[in-house]
């Protein structure tokens, strides 16, 4: 531990600083500048002490809540009834520009991935043909060896490059719609990534889908659109980006994002699926933290568009222009309303599968979770890690397909070839590189196919077909399959999947899952088939086959990823087939309370391993009886509101903060009435300035924080604390209190008008309610003193206050999102005006959301949710400052120790 002990005044007592130096230092008290684009988000794993609680403040939090500063009301004073409006109608363009471009770019990654799957299985099936005759069939595997093994390669290096374009992205879209800013989740680079990636990855052989990454593709355009701003790639050693601007700023803002994104993320869905109600209710419940009714029309506007678009180019592309009835990137085919899908009591048998859904997918979550800690702990801390994890996923390609193919060769069984029900044949006809048949017959022997009678190999038929084709198979194909062919490729399946989730290429989850229930619901039905059970085979097997793959691939995906309205209407929508509503709902449900027992949903575990400060919809139950004083912050950096320039830009370079409390003294305060003499009074530093109109105070009863004394020796009168006095005075030798000025100090430069430590380090007050209590007037972001900084914003001792450049609203956000950092400030410049002042008042929050230190902790956890805060500051009753919550205090683990704290005290 070091401290360091500064004087704030010279008749007050010394102010003392401390910093933690154990492991069990406390994370910064307010959220903290984000870490570098290059870090790697999935080396953020469990881990315990100092280590975890440092990558916990490696993410930032979004502005969600809007800051009523005077440049903010002076910009809606400006606006007229006619500007709402337009604002109402660019809203609406915006979104349907976002669905329109992601159904362009789902198209354009469908087509090049479908070409790439038929170049690979055209030389396949060429191979075998040759090779089977001949006895050598283990010669096509090279031909797959050969193109998973550059399929594979291409997505891992390109993911090695940019390490966030990794996974889904699913869990990163739904932390910042939460509130979480994931380091470079937005970048144009990962956008490119991911979808270039996206396609060899599927093309690969990989056991993945891509649902997820369209999400993540639609959220990052509907980020990109809506800011009618991009930044392209520069080289490094140039120091510099090239913006591309059109001037319409009205949207950039962490706020006005948030819905554009939410909207992007249900438009990568619907053209996934063709489902754009699924799509609009996949983001209200699975995506987005906040919601409204204009909201809900803007989003499923924004979907209806994206199916639109995906569903045109494809009919040009099937040379029937203007047909748009075809489903989205996954087609799952139809089912025919004459087969006999379910009756009423078979809902007891989809109920027990719900509930074996929720145990295998319980399972399935416990596993991916151990494999992705073992991923951090030997895979991550090696050096050149991006590089060991393009190899791992190199090893997983490689191992995916000689699995496979040794199944199909050596275990598989050649069965009859059965009519197809459904849509296959006829919904499937426009898939170009299995237009001969999507029956594969590899491995059987050629006297197996004379006559009339014609076999293929089923193992084969499941695995050599895209993904999408394999679970129409399973669908509608009756009696295709073995038991032993079923159980054999499900758990092959079931355990390349888990491994492969997590893996470093885009992937999604969405298609193995349905997949891997499909096989499920093959074989609990096969069990009853192929085995004379008595009165179990004929009621499970009276009905339709293909109602229990899909029943399986709902219990599967409820057990895996606890969700239920949005994937029902997404399954009813890709089968539409209405009628299996209740059936899937019931097991949706019952496989997310099943799996709920033991275990959080996949994207949930992925979000707590990667110790993003996500805060979920209801606090945890066992916060009962712990108050906001338990996790609220006592060390405090905060600003006086008129600053030396010095003094803010040391604050800044010492701390990482992202806010600052704006504070006065408490005993500077008297009540409006009072007559102060030259004596008590503390210097200004020139003449208050007048308050604008909207913040005009004339009521006798003003409230103390905005009351503040206009001239020594004068009565104190009633005006907003615009220029609020900064310095307390001191005696000279005559004994006549004169105004302090901040002078030269040998060792740290100056006496500043709060404690800097003189060592630079980090920057903590005193606990005030021991010492000196403050009086929070405000919140000043760190964009906001960086830009104030950066235009000059401040004045001389012989200035007044009046002569300070006043920044308009826009200029204050034009360089969103990438606002100028401290470094770009040099030491030089800064020194020639470090004794300049800055008047912080007009441009600091003065309204911010405060809580009682007594209040409730589940009380501080729902307002910091609702509302969406940045940070929370914790006053006693008579205003009195005396700690601050961030969203890092909330976060889980915090959470989970103090509650483990909270047991072991009642134990003693």
């Amino acid at each position: 531990m070091s401290e360091g002990t500064y004087t704030l005044f010279k008749e007050d007592v010394a102010l003392t600083t401390v910093r933690e130096e154990s492991d069990e230092a406390e994370p910064n008290d307010v959220d903290t500048v984000p870490i570098p684009p290059s870090v790697d988000p999935y080396d953020l794993q469990l881990d315990s002490g100092r280590a975890a609680k440092a990558r916990v403040a490696d993410y930032e939090s979004l502005d969600y809540d809007t800051c009523y500063n005077v440049p903010y009301k002076q910009e809606l004073k400006k606006r007229t009834k006619f500007t709402y409006w337009q604002l109402n109608v660019m809203r609406w363009v915006t979104v349907g520009i976002i669905g329109a471009v992601t159904g362009l770019v789902a198209f354009t990654i469908s087509i090049t991935m479908r070409s790439l799957s038929k170049l690979k299985y055209t030389q396949f099936k060429y191979v075998v043909s040759e090779t089977v005759p001949m006895g050598l069939p283990v010669l096509s595997l090279f031909v797959l060896i050969g193109f998973n093994a550059l399929y594979g390669l291409i997505s891992a290096i390109l993911t090695a490059l940019e390490p966030v374009a990794s996974g889904s992205g699913v869990p990163e879209i739904k932390c910042y719609l939460n509130g979480v800013k994931v380091p470079g989740v937005t970048k144009l680079t990962a956008f490119f990534v991911k979808s270039v990636g996206l396609v060899f990855s599927t093309a690969a052989g990989f056991l993945v889908g891509q649902e997820g990454p369209l999400v993540y593709i639609g959220a990052v355009i509907g980020s990109g659109i809506s800011q009618f701003q991009v930044w392209l790639p520069i080289p490094k050693r140039l120091k510099r980006t090239l913006k591309l601007s059109i001037p319409y700023d009205y949207f950039r803002s962490d706020r006005e994002k948030r819905d554009f994104i939410s909207s992007g993320a249900a438009a990568g869905v619907a053209a996934a699926f063709g489902a754009p109600i699924g799509g609009t209710l996949f983001s209200l419940e699975e995506g987005s933290s906040f919601w409204n009714q204009s909201l809900t029309w803007r989003t499923l506007f924004c979907s209806f568009c994206a199916t639109f678009v995906y569903n045109f180019f494809k009919s040009v592309r099937d040379h029937d222009v203007g047909f748009i009835g075809k489903p989205g990137v996954v087609n799952f085919g139809v089912y025919d309303s004459n087969q006999q899908l379910w009756k009423a009591y078979h809902l007891i048998i989809f109920i027990i599968m719900g509930a074996i859904g929720g145990l295998i997918g319980a399972l399935f979550n416990s596993l991916n979770t151990r494999i992705a800690i073992y991923r951090s702990r030997f895979l991550l801390k090696r050096p050149q890690k991006q590089w060991w994890r393009a190899f791992e996923a190199f090893v997983i390609v490689m191992a995916t397909t000689l699995l496979a193919f040794f199944c199909c060769m050596f275990l598989s069984t050649c069965v009859p070839d059965q009519p197809v029900s459904g849509g296959v044949t006829g919904e499937f006809t426009d898939v170009e590189y299995l237009q001969d048949s999507t029956i594969q017959k590899y491995f059987c022997p050629p006297s197996a196919n004379n006559g009339s009678q014609k076999y293929h190999n089923d193992i084969a038929t499941i695995i050599y077909n895209p993904s999408e084709i394999s679970i129409a198979q399973l669908y509608h194909l009756e009696k295709e399959y073995t038991l032993t062919s079923l159980g054999i490729t499900f758990l092959l399946y079931y355990l390349l999947v888990c491994w492969t989730l997590g893996v470093a290429v885009p992937s999604g989850l969405f298609v193995p899952g349905i997949f891997v229930g499909a096989l499920y619901g093959r074989f609990f039905v096969a069990i009853f088939q192929q085995n004379n059970i008595p009165f179990l085979s004929k009621i499970v097997t009276e009905i339709y086959p293909g109602t229990y793959a899909l029943i399986g691939s709902a219990a599967f995906l409820g057990g895996v990823m606890r969700m239920t309205i949005s994937l029902t209407v997404i399954l009813i929508e890709t089968t539409q087939q209405i009628s299996y509503g209740l059936p899937i709902m019931i097991t949706l449900v019952v496989a997310k309370w099943v799996g709920d027992l033991f275990n959080d949903g996949i994207y949930h575990i992925g979000i707590h391993l990667k110790k993003i400060p996500f805060l979920d919809e209801k606090p945890p139950e066992e916060l009962d009886g712990l108050l906001a004083e338990d996790v609220m912050s006592e060390h405090i950096s905060f600003l006086y509101p008129i600053t030396r320039v010095g003094s803010v830009y040391q604050l800044l370079k010492s701390t990482h903060h992202s806010a600052y409390p704006v504070v006065t003294p408490l005993d500077d305060f008297v009540h409006p009435t009072s007559n102060v003499s030259d004596k008590h009074t503390p210097a200004l530093y020139g003449k208050s300035k007048p308050a604008p109109e909207e913040l005009s105070l004339d009521h006798p009863h003003l409230p103390k924080r905005y009351q503040r004394r206009t001239v020594r020796g004068a009565a104190v009168q009633a005006q907003p604390l615009y220029r609020r006095t900064t310095f307390k005075p001191r005696n000279a030798k005559g004994g006549e209190n004169q105004p302090m000025s901040a002078e030269l100090n040998d060792e740290s430069g100056l006496n500043f008008a709060y404690p800097i430590p003189s060592s630079g380090k980090e920057l903590q007050t005193n606990k005030v309610k021991e010492e000196k209590p403050l009086i929070l007037h405000g919140f000043i972001l760190r964009s906001q003193l960086l830009t104030l900084l950066k235009y000059r914003v401040f004045f001389s001792d012989e200035d007044q206050p009046e002569g300070q450049l006043e920044l308009t609203h826009k200029q204050m956000r034009g360089d969103y999102p990438r606002y100028a950092k401290v470094s770009d400030l040099t030491d030089d410049m800064m020194n020639e005006e470090k004794n300049m002042l800055m008047d912080i008042t007009l441009y600091m929050n003065p309204c911010p959301y405060t809580i009682s230190n007594q209040a409730p902790l589940p009380q501080v956890f729902t307002l910091f949710r609702t509302m969406g805060l940045r940070h929370l500051p914790v006053v006693k009753a008579s205003g009195v400052l005396v700690g601050l919550i961030t969203r890092h205090d909330l976060a889980h683990h915090k959470l989970h120790h103090l509650v483990e704290e909270k047991k072991l005290k009642k134990e003693k």
